[in-house]
């Protein structure tokens, strides 16, 4: 920003003026602003309420439309940044032509993707924007198919895919039931995100009060992506062996199976027994995530597999390791 580099205490200053959602001072501030020759009236107009829109400053934020300032074009990330978006904020810059499906496609940032995309935590907020216009759908992005996977849609995934990461199950059917599609990774999504988190570890005398605070949270995130991957798998029926990418691509980051985002997560220092079994039950391969967990040495995960085989019952089908 063009402030923040030429004049930090004066961006410092605006910034205050914008927590306090205080006209008088912002128009101090651009006063004192504008007498920079570098910056001209309409690009400090525009940081101003980049910053506004940041605090969730609302009278701040009309007091500067007021004076010219266009929201119009304002992209995802300055209206995402930093702390959570409030409905009076989104209402008026709704008000004032701002386009909630904006997004991106030429760059490879948050630009990419549209701003409901980036709140699908907030279900309350999810449903203010499907109430208000937002599409489930990338703006000009081609249409799934099973053979290729676009650069449009490697820059965007699709939002189901982005509430199987982090978002509840309630808030993922409420998008499923406005047409979003599936998309390649649902579950593998929503089992990488699993691996983040450790399920109740139970009481421990030697944790601090911050690292009791720290693992009940870790805990309670834990379960709440559990459930996510087995209403994918138990309720939306998806394929438990499904690939993450056409056959014969090559694609960064993508790992194959569902269960092979589990080998792959070696380092993160979680049980992920209760995971692994739940998808070796309901008929995971486990021979290609094998071939990953011995590529990063995830030890845990292949000691995981076969406790997991030597329980089955007496002529139970299972996948032998190699």
């Amino acid at each position: 920003m063009g402030l923040y580099f030429r004049d930090r205490p004066m961006w410092e200053f605006t910034a205050a003026a914008c927590r306090k959602d205080d006209t008088t001072l912002i128009d101090q501030a651009f006063s004192k602003a504008s007498q920079h020759d570098d910056i001209n009236d309409l690009e400090l107009l525009n940081e101003f309420c980049a910053l506004a829109i940041e605090h969730n400053s609302t009278n701040v934020l009309k007091h500067l439309i007021k004076q010219g300032a266009s929201v119009k074009t304002m992209k995802a990330r300055n209206i995402t940044w930093r702390e959570p978006r409030t409905k009076p904020i989104l209402e008026i810059l709704l008000a004032h032509d701002w386009d909630i499906n904006d997004r991106d496609d030429s760059g490879n940032g948050s630009d990419t993707e549209p701003f409901m995309w980036s709140i699908v935590e907030d279900i309350d907020l999810v449903t203010w924007c499907l109430e208000h216009g937002a599409s489930v759908y990338p703006r000009g992005q081609e249409p799934l198919r099973d053979d290729i996977i676009t650069l449009s849609q490697r820059k965007c995934q699709q939002i189901l895919e982005k509430a199987a990461y982090s978002a509840t199950v309630e808030t993922f059917e409420l998008l499923r039931s406005k047409g979003a599609p599936l998309g390649w990774r649902p579950l593998h999504c929503a089992i990488e995100t699993t691996t983040h988190f450790q399920a109740d570890p139970g009481e421990d005398a030697k944790r601090s009060e911050e690292e009791d605070t720290k693992a009940k949270e870790y805990a309670r995130k834990y379960e709440e992506r559990m459930a996510m991957v087995r209403h994918l798998v138990d309720v939306v029926r998806i394929n438990v062996n499904a690939p993450d990418q056409p056959p014969g691509r090559s694609i960064p980051d993508r790992w194959g199976t569902p269960i092979c985002y589990i080998a792959k997560s070696y380092g993160m220092d979680t049980d992920t027994r209760e995971l692994a079994w739940f998808l070796l039950d309901r008929g995971a391969d486990p021979t290609p995530a094998l071939d990953v967990a011995k590529s990063t040495e995830h030890h845990q995960f292949i000691a995981d597999v076969e406790a997991w085989r030597a329980q089955q019952a007496p002529g139970r089908k299972c996948c032998i390791i190699q």
